[in-house]
């Protein structure tokens, strides 16, 4: 029987992809609105907005409030663009981010400038799943309870992240 349920869900699940897949037929488009969730642990949502049928521009916002300590509020804004190579159901991308991280909970404040490279896959016209990494700077301060403050920078590769992306027509 246990088998039989995990041939069901793989046929399930190869059904679902190639339906998907053809019937994907990415929308990116001129005047498209999106919305991105981070899959890692990370309070950050994305928006997007398609200037042309390839090329986006990337606004990110998150916040998140710490109960019991009185000063444990999150806050991080970014923005960015990017550019599509493809507007297949695979569809690569080069871009560049901006984004400013303030968590209070543990006194860091962060600076990341960040040029990207990765790709979506549409499941559907509206969904896709999006893996990206980076490559920039990036500046973390750390401000410690005797009012010394430590600066770290790196220069190198960063992980931007998985997501899944929702698109509004």
């Amino acid at each position: 029987m246990k088998r039989l349920v995990i041939v069901i869900l793989a046929v399930a699940l190869i059904f679902g992809i190639s339906i998907g897949s053809a019937s994907a037929a990415n929308g990116l488009k001129q005047g498209q609105v999106g919305m991105s969730v981070d899959v890692n642990n990370d309070f950050v949502l994305s928006g997007r907005y398609f200037v042309m049928d390839d090329l986006a521009v990337i606004g990110q916002f998150g916040f998140g409030i710490k109960g019991e300590d009185g000063k444990g509020t999150d806050i991080g804004i970014g923005g960015g663009v990017r550019k599509y190579l493809s507007k297949d159901d695979l569809a690569p991308f080069v871009g560049g981010t901006i984004f400013y991280r303030s968590t209070n909970d543990s006194d860091v404040t962060s600076l990341a400038v960040l040029g990207e490279f990765g790709a979506e896959y549409f499941l559907y016209k509206q969904f896709s799943v999006e893996g990206s990494v980076g490559f920039g700077y990036l500046r973390d301060e750390t401000t410690n309870g005797a009012g010394t403050t430590t600066t770290v920078t790196t220069v190198g590769t960063q992980r931007v992240g998985l997501s899944l992306n929702f698109y509004f027509f």
